[in-house]
């Protein structure tokens, strides 16, 4: 794993645990075992280095949902794979999913630019705009429709790591999540 790298995963385990406040470069860059010059060197300051975790673990999350998105052919299958794999990426990668909720609810959040924000959240609107069109799922705003589903995916994964599951147990939590989202929103 290469310095930047290492810098990347010790911020993530130390902004989680710690809060973005209460972690200083320097104990990042201690814990990492990297020289604090280096940190500077990959990311001129915090911000850039918590702005840089956000956009990978965003990406990451995006291209994984996106691999098994490409499989999925009718619209109401579209949208539950969208939430189910989303409720799975967070459930696999439970540090890189607080670390997005929390730097999601913070002010770090206008750093990035509202045309990143777009291109980040365009795929999502494009399947509920497409559905709206079929009359597939009610005509109102897409923005809404990504908020509501965005935070039924944080709930129901804050439920499901509060208790200690089966497997076939979270999925049916899932399943029957995703039916009440589809009920609130078909046509």
């Amino acid at each position: 794993m290469d310095k930047k790298e290492i810098l990347l995963q010790t911020a993530l385990k130390l902004f989680v645990s710690q809060g973005f406040n209460d972690t200083p470069t320097s104990k990042i860059a201690k814990e990492a075992g990297i020289a604090t010059g280096t940190l500077f060197y990959f990311f001129p300051t915090k911000d850039d280095l918590i702005v840089s975790l956000y956009l990978r673990l965003k990406g990451l999350a995006a291209e994984n949902i996106n691999a098994v998105l490409a499989e999925v052919k009718s619209t109401k299958e579209i949208i539950k794979t969208y939430y189910v794999e989303s409720l799975k990426w967070s459930l696999r990668n439970p540090n890189e999913f607080l670390f997005l909720a929390q730097f999601s609810n913070s002010p770090y959040l206008k750093k990035i630019g509202n045309d990143e924000i777009s291109a980040q959240i365009a795929p999502v609107l494009q399947i509920f705009r497409s559905a709206i069109e079929k009359k597939q799922i009610i005509d109102t705003d897409v923005n809404l429709l990504y908020t509501l589903i965005s935070n039924q995916v944080f709930g129901v994964n804050q439920y499901l790591l509060s208790k200690k599951f089966t497997k076939k147990i979270q999925h049916n939590i899932i399943e029957d999540t995703f039916y009440m989202f589809w009920k609130m929103i078909e046509f």
